[in-house]
């Protein structure tokens, strides 16, 4: 399918047909990862998993031991 791209503020767009974004795993909301390889424009769905910092870890782990008895009960 020939596409038109269009300015969109400072950058540009490409409407992507609903058949492509069906097949790919991409829904209005989806985070995505652009890339160009050998010329071409790659758009991929980014599944978004967030990490703790580690001192963040820390302070998760000491709350579940200090209060682990309420976890335990709220796992019931």
């Amino acid at each position: 399918m020939v596409q038109k791209v269009i300015k969109y503020g400072n950058s540009m767009a490409v409407v992507l047909p609903k058949e492509a974004t069906t097949s790919a795993g991409i829904e209005v909301g989806s985070l995505v990862v652009t890339s160009v390889e050998g010329g071409r424009v790659i758009v991929q769905p980014v599944d978004v998993v967030p990490k703790l910092l580690p001192e963040d870890e820390k302070f998760v782990d000491s709350l579940y031991a200090k209060r682990r008895d309420v976890f335990d009960a709220l796992a019931e």
